[in-house]
Formats: C-alpha cells, structure tokens, sequence
C-alpha cells in the first residue's frame, strides 16, 4: 500500500508579490544601475566575437562578418527582479536581451526579451519572450497589435521586466508585451545580445542600449510539498488515492507553480486536478484538459517511454493555476516532445484557496514541489 506525506508550507513563506498582504507590507527595494561601465567590469564577453564598447552611459555592440550570436553577461546572477533599460537597434539586425539564463558548452540558454524592429520582415515582436538556446518562442506578440503599434522604429525604446517565480512579464514602451510561465529556471544571469550575421554581412550593423537600472527581489525556489512514501504508514485526511475516492488537498492561493517528478511503470498512473485544470498521466498517455464555457479541451500525447527510451523521471512537468489563469510544461531531458500552454482570464478570479484532488496507482513514486519565496537570514 501506498500512502502519502503532506509536508505543511510554512505560511510566512507563502505570501506573494501580488499578495494584498504583502503589498501592505512590502518596501521596494532601491533601484540599481546596472549599466557596463567603460571598462565593461562585471561583465564579461561570451559564445561570439560580436564587439562592445561603451561611451556615454550607452552600450554599443557590433557585428562582425560570420559569427554566432555574441553575448556581454552580469557575472552576478539574478531571479526574481524588476529590470529596465532602453534600446535602439539598426532595422537589419535582430538582438535581445538575456534574463535568468546560463552558458551550456559554450551555448547560451534561458528566456530572451526580444529586439525585432526589421522593417523588412513587418514581424514587430520586440518584448517578446524567447526561449534562447532551447525551445523558442514562448510568448510573441502575434494576437497583440497594441504592443506591436507601440514601436519606435529607428528611434529609443523602453522596455520593463517583471518576473516573480516562474512568471515573467514585459512592457514596451509603456504597452503591456507578453506574459508567460517558465519553471526550469528561475535564477541566472542578465545579457546584451548581438544576433549573429552572415559572412556576406560585411557592413558593421549596431544595437545600443541605455539607462539600465534593476530592482532586485530576491528569488523563489521549490519546496517538496506532497511526496508518495512506501515507509510512511499515516494515512491521507481526505480520501484514499484512487480514481474514484482521491485525495483532496488545499492548495494555497499564493502558490500558483507546481513541479511533478514521476516515476510510473507498466499499468501505473498519476492525476491531478484543481479548479478548471486537470493533468492525467499513465504509461502510454499523458493529456491535460480544461473547461472554456462550460466545455472540456484536452491535450493528449504520448508518454515519454512511448516509442522510446524515455522515462517519466527525465522529464520536467510544471502545472500552473491562480488568479490570472491556469497551464502546464511538459519538458523532456532532450527536449524531444515538449509542449506547453496557458489559458488566461479576461480578469482576475480572486481565490483564497483552492482545492486539488490527485489520484496515483498505489505503489507509484511521485514528488510534488511548490514554488515559494526564498527567505533570507
């Protein structure tokens, strides 16, 4: 028989950013510059031979003739933040801005806010959110047409980072951009980026930067919240674990990022429910469904030992629901199968807790992780 353990969250740490009661409480932090000064100390050139200089207060960085996409990187790193910083790009030349990112056998990788004012492509997705190095864009401006009009072409614009745990959110000029979850990495470094051009690219192409500042809000990391335990004989509260009875647990309202690890074999399987949003995994299966007026949608696919050598524990599922909406990450260790998808509210459904039902074959081995602030000493 399998039972479960219910590992009790600490309440001081389950107060969010966007908690009324941490508002009251909360004093910004103090803004601090961050530009690279002349001497680009504190930061360092990195994956391409792009060239940086600064002058001025304004970072200039140039292509050169066939090269990969250049990056100048903070040597600190940084998770949860407040980042602000204006831009000005040549309108052949895309480039970004690197948050929460890492260096990978000479690879960059982690989520990049986009720099796109190419006159000839018409795309305008500046402030987008792409995933450098891994699985793309994550959040574009495609469905967003005030964001896209808010461009300043050949001209400076604002750009606002908001991230807050696994969210992360951006403003241009003003316009809110794009919105996303992304749970693998919450912490890294900051970097300037200088797309890489073509050997036929002979003419230097530039992008500057300026007035970069950052509020720091420390960071959240993940806590084991529910665990299966073979060696554990109290039983669950509510409920025995099986499709038909499952365990029922209160979900804080101020966690709104969960982290699965499983391990299933022959016939086993895991479900989750909360709210509008269910996530069922077996063997052969795994799909995530959810209610849009009234009506189930569901996302089915193929297990990861489906068709390959794949195991459920090389695979990082992130499952997402608050006020703002609900989703999920599904993201194998190859990358090979990964999907992802939100469905956000017109406006902000306000719950103080939230019941979730979870059901596993008994004998299954599974961890569930809640992602809360990290406290300080």
């Amino acid at each position: 028989m399998t039972t479960f353990v219910l590992l009790l969250l600490v309440p001081s740490l389950l107060l969010s950013e966007n908690d009324p009661a941490h508002l009251n409480l909360q004093v910004l932090p103090e803004w601090q510059e961050l530009t690279p000064p002349e001497d680009l100390s504190g930061w360092k050139i990195c994956c391409g031979p792009a060239q940086y200089s600064v002058k001025d207060g304004v970072v200039t960085g140039t292509t050169v003739p066939g090269s990969p996409n250049t990056f100048l990187v903070t040597e600190k790193t940084w998770g949860d933040f407040d980042l602000e910083y204006e831009f000005k790009v040549d309108s052949k030349l895309n480039a970004g801005v690197q948050i929460r990112s890492e260096v990978i056998d000479g690879r960059m990788r982690g989520c990049q806010i986009e720099i796109d004012m190419d006159e000839d492509r018409q795309r305008f997705w500046s402030a987008g959110i792409y995933e450098e190095g891994d699985r793309g864009w994550l959040s574009d401006l495609s469905n967003n047409p005030e964001a896209i009009a808010a461009h300043n072409i050949d001209d400076w614009n604002h750009v606002r980072v908001v991230t807050r745990g696994a969210m992360i959110e951006t403003f241009l000029n003003g316009v809110p951009a794009a919105k996303t979850r992304c749970g693998q990495r919450l912490k890294g470094v900051i970097g300037l980026q200088v797309h890489g051009v073509g050997s036929n690219q002979t003419e230097p192409l530039q992008v500057q930067w300026k007035n970069i500042r950052i509020r720091d809000h420390g960071e959240h990391h993940w806590i084991t919240w529910l665990t299966s335990s073979e060696n554990d004989t109290t039983p669950p509260s509510q409920g025995t674990g099986s499709k038909e009875n499952p365990w029922k647990i209160e979900l804080p309202a101020s966690v709104d990022s969960l982290q699965v690890t499983l391990e299933l074999k022959g016939g086993e399987f895991w479900n989750f429910r909360s709210g509008i949003g269910a996530f069922h995994s077996s063997a052969d299966r795994r799909s995530w469904s959810y209610l849009v007026q009234g009506k189930s949608i569901s996302l089915r696919g193929s297990s990861p030992s489906m068709g390959s050598n794949k195991q459920w524990k090389d695979v990082q599922i992130f499952l997402y629901a608050g006020d703002w909406g609900h989703g999920y990450e599904f993201i194998p260790k190859d990358r090979e199968g990964s999907s992802r998808r939100f469905v956000h509210h017109r406006k902000k459904v306000l719950s103080p807790a939230r019941e979730a039902e979870i059901s596993a074959t008994p004998g299954a081995t599974w961890k569930v992780q809640a992602l809360v602030p990290k406290t300080t000493k």
